[in-house]
């Protein structure tokens, strides 16, 4: 009797399915799983939600600490419960929680050369535990009738634009114009084909979801550019493999974090951002859209979001941008200093000292003497971390400033201070429209970062009376301004935030 030749289609699933268990067990030790399955998960994710909001990706330790410790209500009432982590005590510091943060992954610290603290921001594993959290809140299915009107239409201007058949190619587009002529008669007839409100409304909630996702993208973009500069130094130190031709790569001025896929991905989505002609296009879109009576039905959040859909994704891909072109600076200097080669012969003595203690590990047994006298130290022994170090780039505590009341400026008395205090007006219209057209969009405070005020702070009324005539308002939202007086001393207001979406005209 034979037995039965096994079941190849179990015996595959059963190895998918345990491929699938391991890759699992893999993902369970990232951030976003241990953030999501950890007990205070609900207090940790709602206080970061509120000492980010939006707006505000990075802040500054001590700003961190102080919103967190407004909050600590909520951790301590998690630990009030009997647990045997020994992490977890009464009585913790809303600073001890932000360090722990930082080593779950939950957070990001960012050591920026231009400031004197150091900032944090959460990381795109709290990006996405964040979202995942939304989603189960709003209850809104993914399998709705506009996506898969997006998925279909990707896909059809997909396979028309990678069509090599000329005659294919030709077809459908003769297809396409008789059904935009068959539109253009029933128009004239007066015939007119709306969708409905809910359609509508659908397709447009799903689009402002595809651009709430592009947050966490951004994170994400700055941690893989890291992740490419960490493998390209790695190999620039192996003493084997692609070393040379990377070497000769960078010493040729090549961009190979440009190069990269995710560089290359940003890249176009960046100069697509920046492109003046489609983002005035995207705007006036978005602008016909929110006059729709469709629209009325949005709420004031989907209204703001909707309103500054492209404004809000300029300031985290300049982030991202100014983050590979600085690792592409010091990938170039660390290449062209020839600092790679002390680097390397410090990893070969690391290596040579490795192999030869991996040699002896089996010949020497743990508890074996060690033929050598120690005689005991008259030295005090103290921890270091008692003493504070000095930083030679600290220029100290800054002096005080002086604050003055706010004060609210109509568009009257902006024109009363105009006239009386010759403001040049013409001239800053000049630096509004270059700042404007290198960039796509500008604020207040982008002029005054690319031209300094020459007129002090005539030159900032200056500016906000143009705003105030030609530029966009974000409402509720403001931002810092600095400049410099004819005494040579620095000065700084908080203003409306004001974007110029348009070149401002010549008067």
């Amino acid at each position: 009797m034979t037995s039965p030749e096994p079941n190849r289609w179990t015996s595959h699933r059963a190895d998918a399915v345990v491929a699938r268990k391991e890759n699992y067990e893999q993902l369970r030790r990232l951030s976003t799983w241990r953030l999501l399955a950890a007990t205070k998960a609900p207090a940790v994710l709602a206080i970061l939600q509120s000492v980010f909001p939006a707006g505000d990706r990075r802040l500054p330790r001590s700003e961190l600490v102080a919103r967190v410790g407004t909050q600590l209500a909520l951790l301590h009432d998690e630990e009030q419960e009997p647990s045997t982590s020994s992490t977890s005590r009464i009585g913790r510091s809303a600073a001890e929680y932000v360090d722990g943060w930082v080593r779950e992954g939950y957070l990001t610290r960012r050591d920026d050369p231009a400031q004197t603290e150091t900032t944090f921001e959460p990381s795109p594993a709290t990006i996405d535990a964040i979202q995942f959290i939304a989603s189960l809140e709003e209850h809104r299915p993914t399998t709705t009738q506009s996506r898969l009107q997006l998925v279909v239409q990707q896909f059809d201007r997909l396979a028309q634009e990678t069509e090599t058949d000329r005659d294919v190619r030709l077809a459908d587009l003769q297809r396409r114009r008789e059904r935009i002529e068959q539109e253009i008669r029933d128009l004239a007839e007066g015939e007119l084909m709306l969708p409905s409100t809910e359609a509508s409304l659908d397709r447009l909630r799903d689009v402002l979801q595809i651009a709430a996702d592009l947050s966490g993208d951004f994170l994400q973009y700055r941690e893989d550019l890291r992740a490419v500069d960490l493998h390209l130094r790695e190999q620039i130190l192996s003493p084997e493999g692609s070393r040379g031709e990377v070497l000769e790569q960078l010493l040729a001025g090549d961009d190979l974090l440009g190069q990269s896929s995710v560089g290359r991905t940003f890249t176009a989505f960046f100069r697509m951002l920046n492109d003046p002609v489609q983002t005035r296009t995207a705007q006036e879109l978005v602008d016909r859209l929110l006059s729709r009576d469709f629209a009325r039905a949005l709420s004031r959040d989907e209204r703001d979001r909707l309103a500054n859909v492209f404004s809000d994704l300029y300031e985290p891909a300049q982030e991202v941008l100014d983050v590979k072109t600085e690792l592409y600076r010091s990938l170039a200097r660390f290449v062209r200093s020839q600092d790679f080669r002390q680097h390397r012969v410090l990893l070969e003595a690391l290596q040579e000292a490795q192999g030869i203690a991996l040699a002896q590990k089996d010949a020497v047994p743990t508890r074996a003497p060690f033929p050598l006298e120690l005689d005991l130290s008259r030295v005090l022994m103290s921890s270091v971390a008692q003493h504070r170090l000095k930083d030679p780039t600290d220029p100290g505590a800054p002096a005080e400033a002086e604050v003055h009341d706010v004060t609210a400026l109509s568009v009257e008395v902006l024109q009363d201070l105009v006239r009386v205090n010759d403001i040049d007006i013409v001239g800053l219209t000049g630096r509004v429209n270059d700042v404007r057209g290198t960039a796509g969009q500008a604020s207040i405070g982008d002029v005054l970062r690319a031209h300094p005020a020459e007129q002090g702070l005539a030159s900032v009324i200056g500016l906000m009376f143009l705003a105030t005539q030609c530029a966009q308002e974000r409402e509720g939202s403001t931002e810092l301004v600095a400049w410099r007086e004819l005494d040579g001393r620095d000065y700084a207001a908080t203003v409306p935030a004001y974007y110029f979406l348009d070149d401002v005209p010549v008067e």
